[in-house]
């Protein structure tokens, strides 16, 4: 019998279970929202928007570091404008199933488009300082240094630890973030399952044996078994046990798609690094033509168009994503004219952005500041299964600088596993300019 998804489990509300510091797993809270009004979906939206990680994408690059013009996207603008394509994205399909009579009776559009933009606000909250460069930095590292600083055998918890680090993943600590529970009596933002399930691109975790091919996952072993429970609750485990894709991460993928490489271009202009000439060109092409006036406003027609693409490729491919079969992202369906303009736009990227000089050369320094974080922090946490009291005196400066002795002292026997878990939040959750201080900082300069 063929796999088909149901909306009424694709579309749930139900939170991840509690996964408090005491080990016991207690059920979610049903209590309702403070004021009865908000649904679970329109929380885990606002629980995203007046968050600390969420601000802190304002101090985080999204393609550009420390650009010199002050309106080029960061990791914040970039990410809200990724939810408003998302939203309109959202209403569409929303609107397709209405027609087909499969949008359950107790959802609503505005539900689709609540889930889809916390998706989409959520999606590079967990992404470490310096951007993409970052998150290499932090794998480069941790290739060439964790043998040397954790020699084994290693106990099956820490050897799944030290393998999150190498394999490390922006989407994953995005997950790690808004799927987690530390403490019983808070519940941090515990996104509900379709919130969770529109986020994930690639639906298997840090030791599945497709990570060393594609270089790409969702969960860290520390949330492997939230993961599998998300997937368990939304209906999405096919019949040999592997993971499908949530018919609305296609939506959350494209959204972010759309907006990168079309915003990220028209900041090359500004930044002075492709022509507007050129760039007019291809936005043109997606467009169909190009009718004078500002680029701004034929970038607005661009990324009208694509919206209108990616709900027709949705529409085309809705048998196969419900089916669980389709892995591939919505750009592939695209007009061919339009699927030319992208292609177009990859070859900019890799020659003329991700290329630049000034770019190429804050990555290297990004490799030099996480690495020295990274060296520390790491050596820190491992001569801590020894015990506060038998630090040295920069091993206790570092873990305070980074948390409060008294959090310190209380947790020091929570494993080494757990505490390499605490320092890639922390790496991971700082933004440029404050990554820059603290290697400042460490190395006393």
């Amino acid at each position: 019998m063929s796999l088909r998804f149901d909306w009424n489990r694709l579309l749930s509300d139900q939170r991840p279970p509690i996964f408090p510091t005491d080990g016991a797993v207690r059920p979610e809270s049903a209590k309702p929202s403070a004021d009865g009004a908000r649904s679970r979906f329109e929380q885990d939206y606002d629980r995203i928007i007046f968050s600390a990680p969420f601000r802190r994408l304002a101090g985080k690059t999204q393609v550009h570091p420390f650009a010199s013009v002050d309106h080029v996207h960061n990791r914040l603008t970039h990410t809200l404008e990724v939810a408003s394509v998302g939203r309109s994205l959202a209403a569409k399909v929303a609107q397709f199933l209405s027609s087909r009579g499969e949008l359950p009776a107790h959802r609503t559009p505005a539900d689709l488009a609540y889930i889809v933009q916390a998706a989409c606000l959520a999606h590079d909250m967990g992404n470490p300082p310096f951007g993409h460069a970052g998150e290499y930095a932090i794998r480069g590292w941790a290739g060439e240094h964790l043998q040397s600083v954790f020699a084994g055998p290693h106990e099956p918890a820490l050897a799944a630890a030290l393998n999150d680090w190498c394999w490390f993943e922006g989407n994953a600590q995005s997950f790690r973030l808004v799927v987690r529970s530390d403490q019983a009596e808070r519940d941090y933002f515990r996104f509900t399952y379709a919130s969770l399930g529109a986020m994930i691109k690639y639906p298997w975790a840090a030791d599945d044996p497709r990570v060393p091919a594609k270089g790409k996952h969702s969960a860290f072993s520390s949330e492997k078994a939230a993961f599998l429970q998300m997937a368990d609750g939304l209906g999405l485990r096919r019949p040999d046990g592997s993971v499908a894709r949530h018919p609305l991460s296609f939506l959350s993928e494209v959204a972010d798609d759309i907006c990168y490489r079309i915003s990220d271009f028209e900041d090359a202009v500004e930044m002075r690094i492709l022509s507007e000439k050129d760039v007019r060109a291809i936005f043109a092409q997606i467009v169909g033509r190009d009718a004078g006036g500002r680029l701004s406003a034929l970038r607005a027609a661009a990324i009208g168009t694509l919206i209108d693409a990616a709900a027709a490729a949705f529409v085309e491919h809705y048998e196969s994503i419900m089916a669980g079969e389709r892995a591939e992202d919505l750009r592939a369906a695209f007009p061919e004219n339009i699927r030319a303009a992208m292609a177009t736009i990859k070859r900019g990227y890799d020659e003329s952005i991700f290329g630049h000089r000034t770019k190429v050369a804050t990555e290297l320094g990004a490799h030099n500041i996480l690495g020295q974080i990274l060296a520390v922090h790491s050596r820190a946490v491992r001569d801590l299964a020894g015990g506060y009291a038998h630090l040295s005196f920069v091993h206790k400066r570092c873990l305070e600088l980074a948390w409060e002795k008294d959090y310190v002292v209380a947790h020091q026997d929570r494993g080494t596993a757990w505490w390499l878990g605490r320092v890639m939040d922390h790496v991971a959750g700082m933004t440029d300019a404050y990554a820059t201080q603290v290697a400042r900082e460490i190395s006393g300069g």
